[in-house]
């Protein structure tokens, strides 16, 4: 079954405890996976609110993966996810050991299968769609897309503005799961929203 990935973004939150709500709510809906992306917090605002996060995730068995911090996810015994300019797979490996989830965005074939041989667990693949988050991203065509799952034996994960619309147009595609930030980030009822986005999920 194909799995729903839920990346945070509290960028438009004023209130920490609303957005962890929301947050709590998602995990209620039943995603799969949830990284916490903090670009402008400290370290350690990084750790506390991904400790709450991490206890709420817990009750559902939902694996938690931090975007970039290697010395968070190391603390909290979690996964973390790297992109181009972060720490190489194959060090963040080396570090968190054999069992941890490492994550990598690639957007190549070559990339691929650099950060395969390293060690990485799971690949991010996009943007496929235009994305509203704050995120700096870079169009990935599906003809990429197609390229990087064929050329690789790690679950490919599709991201970048996926949404209850633009889902339906990777039917027949092959992929092993979605990432989805602001379609359940800012929904009205993030529940709901995770609960529509399976049931479309389901159907491809």
């Amino acid at each position: 079954m194909k799995k729903l990935y839920f990346i945070t973004d509290s960028t438009k939150y004023d209130d920490e405890e609303e957005f962890l709500a929301d947050v709590f709510a998602a995990l209620r809906g039943g995603v799969d996976m949830i990284q916490l992306r903090e670009k402008d917090l400290s370290d350690e605002e990084v750790y506390e609110r991904a400790l709450k996060i991490k206890k709420e995730a817990d009750k559902y068995a939902t694996p938690l993966i931090i975007d970039d911090r290697i010395d968070v996810a190391k603390e909290l015994g979690v996964g973390v996810h790297l992109g181009d300019e972060d720490m190489a797979v194959k060090d963040a490996r080396a570090i968190l050991g054999e069992e941890t989830i490492i994550g990598a965005s690639v957007k190549t074939v070559d990339r691929a299968y650099e950060a395969e041989a390293e060690g990485a667990s799971y690949f991010g693949t996009g943007a496929l769609f235009p994305t509203q988050t704050k995120v700096i991203t870079r169009h990935t065509s599906l003809e990429t897309f197609r390229a990087v799952k064929k050329s690789v034996s790690l679950p490919v994960y599709a991201i970048g503005g996926i949404n209850e619309r633009t889902l339906p147009e990777l039917a027949g595609e092959d992929f092993d799961g979605i990432c989805v930030v602001s379609a359940i980030q800012y929904a009205e009822d993030p529940e709901a929203a995770v609960k529509k986005l399976r049931a479309i999920l389901n159907r491809l």
